[in-house]
This record gives structure tokens, sequence and C-alpha cells, in this order.
């Protein structure tokens, strides 16, 4: 029996094909700036091994809206399910691991 994935191992196969497909968004409609953002988030997802990299990564994503970018809808829809994603693993993160007594 092999051991279960870690978080990481987790996030990383939830968050890469969404990371990829805000990438895809971009083709021929993009602006550089943005695409080279994504495309740096990308490869730091394919990189992770730590949870301290996965915390660095959502911290990253967070400032998505503050970077000056402005979105297609195809795009900002793409974005709007990598944040979602991103929020959902970030509160299992965050989660309790024991419950109360």
């Amino acid at each position: 029996m092999t051991a279960p994935d870690s978080i990481v191992d987790q996030a990383r196969q939830r968050l890469v094909p969404l990371l990829e497909d805000v990438i895809a968004a971009h083709e021929g409609d993009g602006d550089a700036n943005s695409l080279a953002f994504f495309t740096t988030l990308l490869v730091r997802t394919h990189g992770m091994r730590e949870e301290t990299q996965l915390a660095e990564l959502f911290f990253e994503l967070s400032t998505t809206a503050f970077q000056g970018f402005a979105f297609t809808t195809r795009q900002a829809e793409a974005i709007d399910a990598l944040l979602a994603a991103s929020e959902a693993i970030a509160f299992t993160l965050t989660a309790p691991s024991e419950r109360p007594h």
C-alpha cells in the first residue's frame, strides 16, 4: 500500500491544471506581464516540496488583484477557479487537526 500524498502533492495536483488553464486563457489575448506572473507561479508550483512553499504560493496568488492586470472574461473565470481552489486548500491547511472534546 502506498502512503497518501502529502498536502503539498495534493495541492500541486489540483493547482497545476488550473494554472495551465489560466495560462492557456492568455494565449493570443493577454498581457506579457500577466502571462509571466502566472507562468512563474506554475514553475514554482511544480517545484513545491514543503508546506511553507505552498503558503508562499497562496500569498503570491493573493496579490493577483493588486498587480494592475486587466483580464478578459475567460481569463477572469480561470483565475477565479484558481483562487477558489487555493482558498479551499488554504482552509484545509489552517483547519484544526483535532476535534474538541
